[in-house]
């Protein structure tokens, strides 16, 4: 009680020791990118919104060079009217060539100690030169870059294909011993920003990705969601395209701890909606239905198993398996999984279940 009563007689002592910000004498960046030139030296730019009630969605772009990527911002703050404050930033921006070239684990020190930053920030990886990518003008004109970006990357988590991260759950899975993680990734696409897959990382370094086609099965593995879309074709004379829309999706694990032969079951499980159907046929006939049911089975589990293959293959584990296994065998060390994880034998299981054929039938 007596520390609960210091702690309530604190906080407005506290409260009246932050410097107060006011919005018209700083440059609030709302998103910030990063390149690497050919000499190594870092060009970072900070999307700045014009706060004018006339210039709703206008913004400016402050650029500035450095070898590294906090110094970049006092450099743009000694070119600028006002200093360039992070309070609101939403998203930070990284190419694909500074983060081969340098490393994440360095490229996010100067995030992770930054007090302004908050731990819901996201992290994206962009395929090409961040410089193209924010000049580039949103569909949307009332707001800018930095907050589109932001927005579409929230709205795959919340609606798409795009699986759950920020940089609070990028550097919780990157710490761990031979953390690998993952961030959206994106491309310009005919001069349109578009998501072009997820970015995947072991330890420090980023070594693969997953293409859009990929991502529904990808975030079905890495977490439980609702609203992902499926599309897959049908065997059949036709090779109709069907779409599924995701109502609740997930994956469950079974591990056999066996020393001799080691196993981990996949349990893929999904519950969906017809979205589109490119066939003339009745969807409300049930025959036709476990038709579909077992043809998309078989076909999330033949990509499943192609992306495990991979995982295994590049020794990556961004569906977190050592943890799961870790559970089952206290015993086993990182160094061990290292070697037993390549070559374990690991089974995908999938199951469709069609509850809807959408509001027409």
């Amino acid at each position: 009680m007596r520390k609960l009563f210091l702690v309530i007689l604190a906080f407005p002592l506290l409260c009246s020791c932050a410097e107060p910000r006011v919005v018209d004498e700083v440059n609030m960046s709302q998103a910030i990118g990063y390149d690497i030139r050919k000499d190594k030296i870092i060009e970072g730019m900070f999307i700045i919104p014009i706060f004018q009630q006339d210039k709703m969605g206008k913004y400016q772009i402050l650029t500035g060079t450095s070898t590294t990527t906090s110094d970049v911002q006092a450099i743009v703050s000694k070119k600028a009217d006002k200093p360039v404050m992070l309070g609101q930033t939403r998203i930070v921006l990284f190419s694909e060539k500074i983060v081969h070239e340098i490393g994440m684990t360095e490229l996010t020190d100067y995030l992770y100690r930054e007090p302004q930053l908050g731990n819901r920030v996201f992290l994206a990886i962009v395929e090409g030169k961040v410089k193209d990518f924010v000049n580039t003008k949103p569909p949307n004109t009332n707001v800018n870059i930095g907050i589109y970006l932001s927005d579409l990357i929230n709205q795959q988590i919340e609606t798409g294909n795009g699986p759950d991260t920020n940089l609070h759950l990028f550097l919780g899975n990157s710490l761990e011993t031979g953390g690998d993680s993952f961030l959206p990734l994106f491309k310009l696409i005919n001069k349109e920003v578009a998501v072009s897959g997820v970015a995947l990382f072991h330890e420090n370094k980023m070594v693969s990705k997953v293409r859009t086609d990929d991502m529904f099965i990808f975030k079905t593995l890495v977490q439980n969601h609702r609203r992902g879309i499926y599309k897959f074709k049908l065997k059949d004379k036709k090779s109709s395209y069907i779409v599924v829309e995701s109502i609740r999706s997930g994956s469950s694990f079974d591990v056999s701890a066996s020393e001799r032969n080691p196993s981990i079951t996949i349990k893929l499980k999904i519950k969906g909606q017809i979205k589109e159907s490119m066939r003339s046929d009745n969807l409300t006939n049930r025959k036709m239905i476990k038709k579909i049911e077992k043809e998309m089975e078989d076909d999330i589990t033949k990509q499943a198993n192609h992306l495990i293959k991979d995982f295994q293959k590049k020794s990556l584990d961004p569906i977190g398996l050592n943890e799961k296994y870790h559970a089952k065998n206290k015993q086993m060390t990182y160094e061990q999984w290292r070697k037993v994880y390549p070559m374990m034998d690991i089974k995908i299981e999938t199951k469709v279940d069609i509850l809807q054929t959408g509001v027409s039938e």
